[in-house]
């Protein structure tokens, strides 16, 4: 099932933000740094065995290039900032009146734009449509189901919704790269992963603290080898 990956992390997802719900009085600040610290290396894992692959280096690096290059003009990390502020404006106007649903707004908003927006959920869900491999959908839906617990356990309620849209999400990137697979060789697909999970190590070492890189801006280099399809085979 193509969307099975996209499933089992909004599944995930919505079980971390209720277990964090329970558990919202005895999670620490300094205890959640610390567990997203942990899981920074978890992506960083994830990340070394997607560029385990048989790729040559010189399509990486051109899909880096070129992706970093049209992400930068397209500024894709400040349209997504402006629109998750944009959102959470006009949420918070609509709820005007009623704190509960202000504080809703505040955790969906910020939970959902921190599991949608990362190149493990593109990266993920190309890989399940095209090739049927969940696994990285998997171990994102448990990276998740930690980050939205601790996340629900400060910020309520509205956490545990970002699973509908996650899903959502993943979802139609897997149904659309399955319909595009057909015309996909082996080796852009091995490219595409590889350009990806080099991103993914970047996310992780955001996360740990040790670099600020925009990833989101470089992540149409995620889609570039398509391009290079006459070259790689």
């Amino acid at each position: 099932m193509v969307i099975l990956g996209a499933l089992v992390n909004g599944a995930l997802t919505v079980a971390g933000g209720v277990a964090g719900l329970a558990l919202r009085r005895r999670v620490s600040q300094g205890l959640g740094d610390f567990l997203m610290e942990g899981l920074g290396l978890c992506v960083i894992l994830v990340a070394a065995g997607g560029m385990a692959g048989s790729t040559p280096v010189l399509a990486v690096v051109a899909s880096v290039v070129l992706g970093s290059l049209l992400g930068r003009a397209l500024d894709i990390e400040g349209a997504l900032r402006r629109l998750g502020d944009r959102v959470q404006d006009a949420l918070a106007q609509r709820s005007r009146g009623s704190a509960a649903t202000g504080r809703f707004s505040e955790g969906f908003v910020a939970a959902t734009l921190f599991i949608c927006v990362g190149s493990m959920a593109v990266v993920g869900s190309l890989q399940s449509g095209l090739s049927g491999d969940h696994s990285t959908l998997f171990a994102k839906g448990a990276i998740d189901m930690v980050v939205v617990a601790v996340m629900a356990a400060s910020m309520g309620v509205g956490v545990p919704f970002s699973g509908l849209c996650v899903f959502a999400y993943e979802a139609l990137l897997s149904v659309g790269a399955s319909l595009l697979s057909p015309v996909l060789t082996d080796a852009v697909i091995s490219a595409m992963t590889v350009t990806g999970s080099l991103l993914l190590l970047a996310v992780g070492l955001n996360m740990l603290g040790v670099t600020r890189i925009k990833v989101a801006d470089m992540l149409p280099a995620a889609f570039v080898p398509v391009l290079f399809a006459p070259w790689l085979g």
